[in-house]
């Protein structure tokens, strides 16, 4: 690795542990929990890293493997170097994060301006998909060792990453339920 993937790398990791120690602080508030121990975060903190990091590494690698990234002369991130299956991942992951928190909402507050009232959730999941596809389209366009030659390339791959959320939802909500239907059984 050259130093300013070093660089980008470190500053990319930085940012991921500080919005799950963000993340952490927020949610044990948000419950009326005392905070989390600075002793137990120094573990959570990364092992909770890991659990994103290494999917998101293993998928970019099946990515190069079936897609055959290869290596261009004087690129910034080039897949030979390891740059694109540490950079590329992290900062799309960063960027669905800063999109989550800060842009939908505002695509989303514009939106109920111009209807008039509040939209539904399909109309809510295309804006959402949209904007994805866009912040898929510039990071590949910035970083030119991916291969994501359209639109059309980007609006699948953002396609693909919200399937794979809404499956992770619906798993959710059907072992909710399950808990629900066990606590209200009479037992």
């Amino acid at each position: 690795m050259n130093p300013l993937q070093l660089i980008v790398t470190v500053l990319v990791l930085l940012i991921l542990l500080t919005l799950i120690n963000m993340m952490m602080n927020y949610v044990s508030r948000r419950d009326g929990e005392p905070p989390v121990p600075l002793k137990r975060k120094l573990w959570l903190v990364p092992l909770l890293a890991a659990f994103i990091i290494v999917p998101i590494e293993l998928f970019s690698i099946l990515y190069a493997l079936l897609f055959r990234v290869t290596d261009s002369a004087g690129q910034m991130l080039a897949y030979n170097s390891g740059g694109v299956l540490l950079s590329l991942p992290l900062l799309l992951l960063i960027g669905f994060l800063i999109f989550e928190g800060l842009v939908h909402p505002i695509m989303i507050t514009l939106l109920r301006l111009w209807l008039r009232r509040d939209a539904s959730v399909y109309v809510k999941q295309t804006v959402t998909v949209i904007t994805d596809s866009i912040l898929i389209y510039a990071l590949a366009s910035v970083i030119p060792a991916v291969p994501v030659g359209s639109w059309l390339h980007a609006l699948i791959i953002a396609v693909f990453y919200h399937l794979i959320e809404w499956v992770l939802i619906g798993i959710q909500a059907w072992i909710q339920q399950r808990k629900r239907a066990k606590a209200a059984a009479p037992g």
